[in-house]
């Protein structure tokens, strides 16, 4: 049954092959070649896209974000804060009313979370951790699956810094 399996698959992999190698670019220009600008352009055979589109706000970069969604929660923190925090293995994390404070080390009775890299980000795999923030501060995730939260300042504490993120109650 396994060789019949992998018999059919070669064949599909042999079509494809055969397939990629028969294509001829239907287009006049080769790679490279430079484009005439005084040349006519016939657009009679296009169709026109016509949408509605709908205006985004872009706000500046995100200092931190918060996902809930069916594929996974997590704690996203950009480059930036985790190169002030001085690139720690793990961040301690406290809430005050209208601000989120992170830092390597906050205090003894702090948790302290373990971050995975992903690109440039930095993530906290920690589903209470994102029920705590959600609750906290009433985030709405109905119609989205992240928040970023991008107003953040940042303090000298002895030899560590403390970022403290603010977040405005929805």
């Amino acid at each position: 049954m396994e060789n019949l399996m992998n018999a059919e698959l070669e064949m599909e992999m042999q079509d494809m092959e055969d397939t990629v190698e028969d294509f001829e670019p239907q287009d006049d220009l080769e790679v490279g070649e430079s484009v005439d600008d005084d040349q006519d352009i016939d657009l009679s055979e296009f169709t026109p896209s016509v949408c509605n589109q709908q205006g985004r706000t872009v706000s500046k970069a995100g200092a931190m974000s918060v996902v809930s969604s069916k594929n996974g929660t997590r704690v996203a923190l950009s480059q930036g804060v985790i190169e002030h925090l001085h690139h720690p293995d793990s961040i301690q994390i406290g809430f005050s009313d209208h601000q989120i404070a992170i830092a390597k080390h906050l205090g003894d009775h702090y948790t302290s979370y373990s971050m995975k890299q992903s690109g440039t980000k930095s993530i906290i795999y920690c589903k209470e951790l994102v029920k705590q923030i959600t609750e906290r501060y009433g985030l709405d995730f109905r119609n989205r699956t992240s928040i970023t939260l991008s107003e953040v300042k940042y303090v000298g504490n002895g030899n560590s810094t403390v970022a403290f993120i603010q977040v405005d109650k929805r």
